[in-house]
C-alpha cells in the first residue's frame, strides 16, 4: 500500500501541480466528514484536479470506495490508514449568519429582493467565456463591503466583466455616482443596458476584451474597480493592469475574487508577489469564501469524465472564492496599458483542463 507521501508524489506527477503530504492528509480529513466529491473540494480548499486525482488514487489503493449512489467513503483499510497517521475529521466552524463575510446585511434585505426580482430573466452562464455567476446574497455582500469601505457612495465604479450583474445591484443601491461595465459577452452588454434604461440607473455597458488596452476615456477615471478574473497568472496580471489603469490615483480600491479550486497556494504566492512588486498597491483584505457561485448548467459536460465520482451533480454551492481588496498607495501613478496577448482561461489548475497524464 502506498503511503501518504507516495500518494502526493503520484498526484503531482499526474496533475503537474505541486502536491504535499499535508494536502493528501487534508483531503483524508475531509473524507471523514463528508461523502460527496464536491463537498470534499469545498472543505479541503485545494485545487479541483488535486482532489480528483487524490480521490482516484485512494480508490485504486483500496483506501476509498466509490459507492453506487455516487458517494465516496473510507474502506476499512482507509480507516486504519487515518488512524495510523493520526488524521482527524475536518472541523468547520463557519458563521451560519454571515457565511464568513463578517457583514450584517439586514439593511440590504430589500435590495436583495429587488435585485432578484429585476434579474429573473438574466442570461444563463455559457462556457465560451468561462462564466458562472454568484448568488444574490454574494452580489449584495459585495455592494455592502464596498459601501462600508467608502469605495462606493458618490464614487465612480468600473466593473470588468459582469455576468454577476454587480453593476445593476450597485445602480439599484443608489450609492454610486456612475457605473461603467466593460464586458465581452454581447448578451450581457445588451441585458445590462436594457435594464439600466428601464430602471433609470446610472449604469452603462460597453464591449471590451481584457487583452485590449483600456479605452482612453476610462483611464484614471474611476475611484473603484471590481472584477471576477480568470485565474491563469497571465490573465490575473492583465486584468489587474486594466483595473488599476482605470483608477484615479492614490487611495483608490480594487475588489476581486480568487478561488482555491482553480488556484493553488503556489499560484496565490506568485500572484501576491506580482501585486506587491509590480504595482503600487497594498492588500487590505482577504476574506475566505466570500463569493459563493450558483452551480452552472454546463459544469459536468465541461470537466474531466475519467472518474465517475466527478460526474455526480453537486448538492451545494461548492465553488467559492476569497474576496481580495487592494488599495493604491503613495507613488501610484498608473500602470502599463499596452495590449497584451495571453491565455485567459486554461492552465493545469483549471477545471476544464485535462491532467497531464491523461493527455499523453
Amino acid at each position: 500500500m502506498t503511503g501518504i507521501a507516495g500518494i502526493a508524489r503520484q498526484v503531482e506527477r499526474r496533475t503537474g501541480i505541486k502536491t504535499t503530504a499535508r494536502d493528501v492528509e487534508n483531503i483524508l480529513s475531509c473524507l471523514q466528514r463528508v461523502s460527496h466529491f464536491w463537498e470534499v473540494v469545498y472543505l479541503s480548499q485545494k485545487p479541483f484536479n488535486i482532489v480528483a486525482e487524490t480521490v482516484g488514487i485512494l480508490i485504486n489503493e483500496g483506501l476509498l470506495e466509490n459507492r453506487e449512489d455516487g458517494t465516496i467513503g473510507l474502506t476499512q483499510a482507509g480507516k486504519e490508514l487515518v488512524e495510523v497517521y493520526r488524521i482527524y475529521p475536518k472541523r468547520h466552524y463557519a458563521c451560519p449568519h454571515c457565511e464568513r463575510r463578517g457583514l450584517d446585511l439586514s439593511e440590504f434585505n430589500e435590495l436583495i429582493k429587488r435585485f432578484e426580482q429585476e434579474t429573473k430573466d438574466r442570461p444563463e452562464a455559457v462556457i465560451d467565456y468561462d462564466q458562472g455567476y454568484v448568488t444574490s446574497k454574494t452580489v449584495i455582500s459585495r455592494i455592502a463591503m464596498m459601501a462600508e469601505r467608502g469605495d462606493l457612495e458618490g464614487k465612480k465604479l468600473l466593473v470588468l466583466g459582469d455576468d454577476d450583474l454587480v453593476s445593476l445591484a450597485a445602480g439599484l443601491s443608489e450609492l454610486p455616482q456612475e457605473v461603467v461595465v466593460l464586458e465581452i459577452d454581447d448578451r450581457i452588454i445588451d441585458y445590462i443596458n436594457k435594464k439600466a434604461v428601464q430602471l433609470e440607473l446610472p449604469v452603462k455597458a460597453y464591449k471590451y476584451d481584457f487583452r485590449q488596452s483600456l479605452p482612453g476615456e476610462f483611464v484614471r477615471a474611476f475611484d473603484t474597480f471590481t472584477t471576477d478574473p480568470p485565474e491563469t497568472i497571465e490573465a490575473l496580471e492583465v486584468v489587474m493592469k486594466r483595473g488599476l489603469a482605470g483608477l484615479k490615483g492614490e487611495g483608490c480600491a480594487g475588489y476581486f475574487g480568487i478561488t482555491k479550486a482553480e488556484s493553488s497556494f503556489v499560484k496565490w504566492r506568485e500572484f501576491q508577489k506580482m501585486l506587491l512588486n509590480k504595482f503600487d498597491v497594498t492588500i487590505t483584505d482577504i476574506i475566505e469564501d466570500f463569493n459563493q457561485y450558483v452551480n452552472w448548467g454546463y459544469l459536468l459536460e465541461s470537466i474531466r469524465d475519467d472518474y465517475s465520482f466527478v460526474q455526480v451533480k453537486p448538492k451545494l454551492n461548492w465553488y467559492r472564492s476569497s474576496m481580495y481588496r487592494i488599495e493604491t498607495v503613495s507613488g501610484f501613478s498608473g500602470v502599463d496599458n499596452e495590449p497584451q496577448e495571453c491565455e485567459l482561461y486554461l492552465d493545469n489548475e483549471a477545471l476544464i483542463y485535462k491532467p497531464v497524464s491523461l493527455t499523453k
